[in-house]
């Protein structure tokens, strides 16, 4: 995300190195799959593997997966009519203990430490049961390793059994003769447990670290780091399915136990979580995306539209490319082909990062300084290569890329760090959304009111562009189209703000425009508080869109995108009258101060309020920093005629940022990290993502341009395409003169169905694409 500095690209190409990276990493990826790896196995991971990631915080992080948060709810649901059995010292009794609070959240631990106990749900049955045995040698032990298997129904076979000893072979049986008692058990229970019957799931728990300086005496002088590090290196030979992780959950963690022998309630919490994401994840979990628990888990395999997409993609489009270089297919031209077959292959690559187990995914978590320094390195990339811009202006193309890309910089180092947990950081991020739609408002509303172009083939070329990725992304990742929520919110604005300024076109350069302003505004404002968005129609259509989470999306910046039309028309109508006044220079200075004082004002306002407090507050306040940084960012001539490169790159490829952030930069639908090289090699991880991310960003702003301006151009005439991310002016695009839609504002019913039957170029004609894609996606959504 932060390679592209001064002159990156005059010798190197980003899209090459992308491409190597992303080679290397599925080479590596591959290996991990090889027989002799162990890696691979997110199962092995989880019983073997992980480190603290946030000691402090306690957020574990297995190698190369998600973990899930289990509920008593969803340990009821994996256990069914089974149970859990511990048995063996306090080291297992502790995580007894974190399983029946899991169980009931009540539960107390009785005072006669050294007896069973059972944990029981709400309707008496027994959930957990603890056995006190911490030698292994008792008749309870004894029964439940020996006993025949015997329905699930009856408490004779636990689904989950844990066992562990160790410390009181170490305390009260000093000395060689104590660890060879113990390794006698050991044996012992490595050739019962090759052949027994006695649970679906059994796990050793191994003997617990201490910190010998916050041990008793008594326990000090017995219990001995290296005579531990034997046993659990001899449990490692006799080939017993050792929890290896939970003895590193307990390595350097002193401030977790007082004793130093017994840790916390919320370490052993986590202990148990790992636990039961090593057993009950296949049963727990479902397999329709997005899929945030990765650890375990079995994806599903792909369905039948994927397996044609990838079909397609891999061998139709590759013919096709032949056919058409050796002439012969008269199809769409080499180049679109070329584009098609890159747009496709980076959509085959999502999913595969994101819907297939080839590489890892790690969790998300927030981390102060680590968000401070990522922020630091953007503004240090917009920095260097801050450059003169012959083109600048007030709101200009370079100065409005500009304004996206470091908005769009912000928000991924904001999704990539988790930081929606901090009010403060939250608030902030949803100004930078009404920005986005301040813009929208503005660009459009310009547009309108000084070409008086409201042809329907343009609108459709937007909307097109707007949504492509998004709507292929859907079908191919087996997502929500309303997932990707900028496209749908920023495609109704444009409709809202074409709808507003189609009405009664007249009266867009005389006052009355902001009675129509006004008037749209509040049939707006009362569909949503109204409840009249039609996603309950659709929802019986089988199109799973929740109007709740829509209503929340658009009525939070319900407000900005007007203001963005305001400021347009009175730059429009007044610009040049303000500039020209005598008192100018004063306003301007006024303008700068209330400005920084707004700024000022928001931000001690935004971190006095909670995220959900604020969400209410949000549509009224948020044009005050919008507004205040317009005018701070033009205050001068310098700043006006000056933009940064890299800011200005990541503009002009921002929807494609924002939208394939999704599987491609991050995972699991933004709910996990994608890792490419390794897991614990973070920041590595993050350049080397960055790069094949962003480079294969400028791949897709570049292909969907040109795939865009090939479905909207007659077939008879000129392919036009853009890059980087650029829509297409439509009166660029010629071919059979004046589009078909927009002529039908002048032409009968009666003459444009004659034209259409008689015509020799019907698919020419925009209302047949039109008709032809709505069928389309309706029968995918219906089937798929």
């Amino acid at each position: 995300m932060f390679v592209t500095l001064r002159n990156f690209g005059t010798r190197i190409s980003l899209h090459a190195v992308s491409l190597v990276i992303l080679i290397l990493s599925v080479l590596l990826a591959l290996q991990r799959f090889s027989p002799s790896s162990r890696i691979h196995n997110h199962c092995q991971a989880l019983q073997k593997t992980g480190w603290w990631v946030d000691p402090k915080a306690l957020v574990w992080q297995p190698q190369g997966c998600t973990l899930k948060q289990y509920t008593g709810n969803d340990l009821r649901k994996c256990l069914g009519n089974s149970h859990m059995v511990f048995i063996g010292d306090s080291s297992v009794r502790t995580k007894f203990y974190a399983a029946a609070r899991l169980i009931d959240s009540n539960f107390t631990a009785p005072t006669v430490a050294h007896a069973d106990i059972d944990a029981k749900w709400l309707n008496g049955d027994v959930a957990a049961r603890f056995i006190w045995d911490p030698y292994l040698n008792t008749s309870a032990t004894q029964q439940q390793l020996f006993s025949k298997q015997l329905p699930p129904t009856t408490m004779a076979q636990p689904k989950i059994l844990v066992l562990g000893s160790g410390s009181w072979y170490l305390r009260y049986k000093q000395g060689s003769s104590g660890i060879e008692q113990w390794q006698k058990i050991i044996d012992q229970l490595s050739t019962v447990l090759k052949t027994t019957t006695a649970a679906q799931h059994v796990y050793v728990n191994p003997v617990s670290n201490v910190v010998p300086a916050l041990l008793s005496t008594e326990r000090r002088e017995t219990l001995k780091l290296n005579e531990i590090d034997i046993m659990n290196k001899y449990m490692g030979t006799v080939d017993l399915p050792v929890f290896e992780s939970w003895n590193m959950m307990t390595r350097d963690l002193a401030a977790e136990t007082t004793d130093g022998l017994h840790y916390s309630n919320r370490l052993e919490d986590r202990a148990l979580n790992v636990l039961l994401n090593r057993v009950c994840n296949q049963e727990t979990l479902s397999n329709t995306p997005p899929f945030r628990t990765t650890c375990c888990f079995a994806y599903p395999r792909p369905n039948w539209l994927v397996i044609i997409f990838t079909f397609a993609t891999t061998v139709g489009l590759p013919m096709l490319i032949f056919a058409t270089a050796r002439h012969f297919s008269r199809g769409p031209s080499l180049d679109t082909l070329r584009q098609l077959l890159i747009f496709a292959l980076i959509l085959l690559t999502m999913y595969v990062c994101d819907r297939t187990p080839l590489f890892d995914k790690l969790q998300k978590h927030y981390v102060g300084w680590v968000f401070a320094v990522l922020i630091g390195l953007a503004l240090l990339s917009g920095a260097l290569t801050w450059e003169q811009d012959k083109a600048g202006g007030f709101l200009g193309r370079a100065q409005t890329d500009e304004w996206k890309g470091w908005m769009q910089l912000v928000i991924l180092i904001y999704h990539l760090m988790n930081a929606s947990t901090v009010s403060g950081i939250y608030n902030p991020v949803r100004v930078l959304v009404a920005m986005y739609l301040f813009m929208t408002g503005y660009g459009h509303c310009f547009y309108f009111h000084k070409k008086a172009d409201f042809g329907i083939k343009r609108m459709t070329s937007v909307l097109l562009r707007t949504n492509i990725l998004a709507v292929c992304l859907a079908y191919v990742m087996g997502t929500s189209y309303m997932d990707y929520y900028f496209a749908p919110l920023s495609s109704i604005w444009v409709l809202i703000v074409w709808l507003t300024m189609r009405v009664v076109p007249s009266a867009n350069r005389t006052n009355w425009v902001w009675t129509k302003l006004l008037a749209s505004m509040a049939v707006l404002k009362t569909i949503n508080e109204w409840h009249l968005w039609p996603i309950g129609a659709l929802n019986k259509l089988g199109i799973g869109w929740s109007q709740r989470e829509w209503e929340f999306r658009f009525g939070t910046d319900i407000f900005i995108v007007y203001v963005g039309m305001a400021i347009a028309l009175v730059v429009l109508h007044h610009g040049d009258q303000l500039q020209a006044h005598s008192r100018w220079p004063q306003i301007k200075r006024w303008a700068i101060l209330l400005s920084l004082l707004s700024i000022l004002w928001y931000f001690v306002f935004e971190l006095s309020q909670n995220k959900f407090a604020y969400n209410r507050y949000h549509p009224y306040v948020s044009a005050v920093p919008v507004l205040g940084f317009i005018v701070l960012r033009n205050s001068t001539e310098y700043l006006r005629s000056h933009t940064s490169r890299v800011f200005k790159l990541m503009g002009g490829i921002s929807l494609e940022l924002f939208i394939a952030q999704f599987h491609l930069f991050l995972a699991a639908d933004t709910k996990g990290i994608l890792v490419l090289v390794d897991s614990r090699l973070w920041f590595i991880n993050l350049l080397c993502t960055s790069v094949v991310f962003v480079g294969m960003c400028q791949l897709l702003g570049k292909a969907s341009g040109i795939i865009c301006g090939w479905l909207m151009a007659p077939i008879s005439g000129q392919e036009k395409g853009g890059g980087h991310g650029e829509i297409i002016p439509m009166t660029e695009i010629r071919g059979h003169g004046v589009a078909a839609l927009d002529r039908l504002a002048s032409e009968s019913p009666a003459a444009r169905l004659k034209q259409l039957v008689q015509g020799t170029a019907w698919w020419d004609h925009l209302a047949v694409r039109w008709a032809v894609a709505l069928v389309v996606l309706d029968v995918l959504n219906w089937v798929y």
